[in-house]
């Protein structure tokens, strides 16, 4: 009787305790967090249709000219499973200069119209409940989204926790740009997500398990600052951009590709990562080029053996793996160290006086036309005093051979 007076009391504090702290917004309904049923009275503003808009008197009218604004609330409290919730709208809004702190998710949208969400200038604040990953944004089946100015932070006790936590996350949205945000440790994804023609940019994702973690066709990633997390970028797909970014000082690989095609890595400053600069698994017909790739760990480069029919010229390979015998590693087939059309290669610091640069690996590849420090042949110099040598010599001997001649 003991133990069943003691749960019954538990129980009821527990009843009385969350008919305080979730205070009902409006009329009764559910909606499902994954695969867990949330009731309204956890939401701070939930939204379930276009008549909710007007409902709570958001200012504007729900067209692209004249959106509805949801805008300047502070939501400080971590009692609320979700700050605001949409889903199944028609109407364009805008939520932005909102401060939210929530149990689970700050903003949660799914299921709206193509091209009517705009997300801007707010911070997220989310704290690990043991029961769901908390998201700063979590957006779902939702297209043509704008991301953008956002800080999304994780309070937690401990990291100890079982499903991860997110600052962005995307699950089934295609075109939508995430742009300027500042994500901080998470302990899943900074920015996560999948889906074709999504646009990452400008973005800082720092402190996190996995900096940057997306992929899908057409996915661009410019201009990103990923450092200090346990993985730097993830990313998988076809014809995937990843240009001009600053991936450093994370403790395992700086850039991890998986299973893309026709894409491009150019341009990017790789540095100081505790494993590779750039691992490919399963990469084929994509190009690495002009990338800085120097003092990481271990290779600079490493094509993985189902890694077939891809480039790698005009990249710095400086003081990668500098306990070994190269500084990239390539175990697929057909992949090329070089430009095939201009016979140009790469710079490696360790080159010494060879003409060319070894691969190790499987593949017993070569880099067949290393460049210098100036990204020009290092051979061209050599090359030229040696046909102006022979060169030479052929005149020498022709006039020896005429003067034999006259006597």
């Amino acid at each position: 009787m003991g133990s069943l007076k003691k749960f019954t009391v538990i129980s009821l504090s527990f009843i009385l305790l969350f008919s305080f702290i979730f205070p009902v917004e409006s009329a009764n309904s559910n909606f499902l967090y994954g695969d867990m049923e949330i009731s309204e009275s956890g939401v701070f503003i939930n939204i379930a249709s276009d008549q909710d808009f007007i409902n709570y008197s958001f200012s504007g009218s729900g067209t692209a000219l004249d959106p509805y604004l949801i805008e300047n609330y502070v939501i400080d409290s971590f009692d609320y499973g979700v700050g605001i919730h949409v889903e199944d709208t028609t109407k364009h809004f805008v939520i932005r200069n909102c401060s939210i702190k929530a149990l689970w998710t700050c903003i949660f949208v799914r299921d709206v119209a193509d091209y009517t969400v705009t997300i801007t200038n707010n911070s997220f604040n989310t704290i690990y409940s043991h029961q769901l990953s908390s998201r700063g944004l979590d957006l779902r089946r939702t297209n043509g989204a704008s991301i953008t100015n956002n800080l999304c932070l994780y309070e937690s006790v401990s990291h100890l926790d079982e499903y991860g936590d997110f600052g962005i996350y995307l699950e089934y949205t295609n075109n939508t740009l995430v742009d300027n945000n500042i994500c901080l440790n998470q302990s899943d994804s900074g920015i996560f997500g999948g889906g074709e023609n999504n646009t990452f940019t400008n973005n800082l994702c720092s402190f996190n398990f996995w900096g940057l973690m997306v992929g899908g066709r057409n996915t661009i990633i410019k201009n990103n600052i990923i450092t200090n997390n346990i993985e730097g970028l993830d990313t998988g797909g076809a014809e995937v951009v990843i240009d001009n970014n600053t991936i450093g000082f994370n403790e395992r690989d700086g850039i991890m590709i998986y299973g893309i095609v026709d894409s491009e890595i150019t341009n990017n400053i790789i540095e100081f990562n505790g494993w590779c600069g750039i691992r490919s698994w399963d990469t084929h017909r994509s190009k690495f080029t002009y990338n800085l790739i120097r003092n990481n760990t271990e290779y600079g480069v490493a094509l993985d053996v189902n890694s077939r029919f891809n480039t790698v010229h005009h990249n710095y390979f400086i003081h990668n793996h500098i306990e070994g015998t190269s500084q990239a590693c390539d175990s697929g087939r057909d992949n090329y160290w070089y430009d095939t059309k201009t016979k140009e290669g790469n710079y490696w610091s360790d080159l010494d006086q060879n003409s060319t640069y070894h691969i190790n690996g499987k593949a017993e590849n070569n880099d067949l036309y290393p460049l210098n420090e100036n990204l020009e042949r290092t051979s061209t110099t050599k090359l030229y005093y040696l046909v102006t040598m022979i060169f030479l010599l052929v005149i020498l001997l022709h006039l020896n051979r005429r003067k034999k001649m006259r006597f």
